[in-house]
């Protein structure tokens, strides 16, 4: 399981919401209806000024499958207005690699 950290610096709420990865209902990064409680929505709109750590598990079965490359790029995004979250910027690459990988691909980057 891996800890990804919000520190919301914005004017408005916004969110961390992946794909391809394995997450419990606290930690999805989506707001709608969905009949849960306080305590299961505090990861669906992260205040201006507040923070929230988002805790992702990727699994063997979330990673390359035989056939594909060592790494595969799947995205987040905010989900609080998805289309006007994304035109803003707040979408990134969630890269996920073959377990030993990972470290020769940074060490590769580092060179550049």
């Amino acid at each position: 399981v891996h800890g990804i950290h919000l520190k919301n610096f914005a004017k408005r709420a916004y969110t961390l919401h992946p794909h391809g990865v394995r997450y419990t209902k606290e930690n999805e990064g989506a707001l709608y209806p969905d009949n849960t409680n306080h305590s299961q929505k505090k990861d669906d709109a992260v205040q201006p000024g507040e923070q929230y750590v988002y805790k992702w598990d990727v699994t063997e079965d979330h990673g390359p499958a035989e056939g594909d490359s060592n790494c595969l790029t799947r995205i987040y995004h905010s989900h609080i207005d998805a289309p006007k979250d994304v035109a803003s910027g707040l979408i990134g690459a969630l890269i996920t690699c073959r377990k030993g990988v990972q470290l020769s691909v940074m060490m590769r980057l580092k060179k550049y």
